[in-house]
């Protein structure tokens, strides 16, 4: 095959698996704007009907716009945020919070599949500032690859130093897995597997080992020479 059509096959399914990671955290994304919009859309409300009755003071109603004020700000925050899913980005933060951010974004997925989170082993502002993307998307792709591969009762073990990501997989005990909410049915949509995976964070430049009890991601210059 011509090297010029594998590279841009190549290209395409990087660009697949990053649309899918995207459509995973877009009702996390999109929660987190809302929740200002619709706090200031109440304020707003109980501030005309008390402007209507007359019976707002001056002290009330500066405090009540300086609330909408702060929301405007987290909601600027939010919309600004939304930066990062650009491929162009140049962000940078510490790495320990770059993996916390991605926790973050599909805790609740993976709670609704039954999969319990520890991530304890992760400290936020932790490790050298790094670009965001590859490790943010790298993260995310290991956390749907456990999402769509790991049964109900599965806890899924976090942990962040300074070569690597690390997920270790736990099956609960059978007290703990009966405490757990009914598993969901798994809504349809495109599975992120081993291979997916680890071709996304080949292009990241990064390296992700899942054929373990315990997955590793990290540099791909970290990676162990062959013997």
């Amino acid at each position: 095959m011509n090297p010029a059509v594998t590279l841009v096959a190549a290209d395409w399914l990087a660009a697949g698996v990053r649309h899918e990671i995207l459509m995973r955290v877009l009702p996390t994304l999109r929660h987190d704007l809302l929740g200002p919009i619709s706090v200031a859309r109440m304020e707003l409300a109980v501030m005309r009907r008390r402007l209507e009755r007359e019976d707002l003071s001056p002290q009330d109603g500066l405090r009540r716009v300086q609330q909408l004020e702060s929301h405007l700000i987290e909601l600027t925050r939010g919309l600004r945020e939304l930066r990062r899913w650009d491929g162009m980005a140049d962000e940078q933060m510490p790495a320990g919070s770059i993996v916390a951010l991605a926790i973050g974004l599909m805790e609740q997925p993976l709670r609704l599949a039954g999969i319990v989170i520890d991530s304890t082993g992760v400290e936020r502002d932790a490790g050298a500032s790094v670009p965001l993307g590859p490790l943010l998307l790298g993260t995310l792709a290991m956390l749907c690859h456990a999402q769509d591969h790991l049964a109900a009762g599965s806890r899924l073990r976090i942990g962040f130093d300074a070569s690597a990501v690390r997920l270790e997989l736990q099956p609960l005990a059978p007290l703990d897995a009966a405490q757990l909410a009914p598993e969901l049915p798994r809504a349809s949509r495109s599975r992120v597997d081993a291979e997916a995976a680890r071709h996304l964070a080949a292009s990241l430049g990064l390296h992700a080992v899942l054929d373990a009890e315990s997955w590793l991601l990290r540099p791909a210059e970290a990676r162990a020479p062959a013997p």
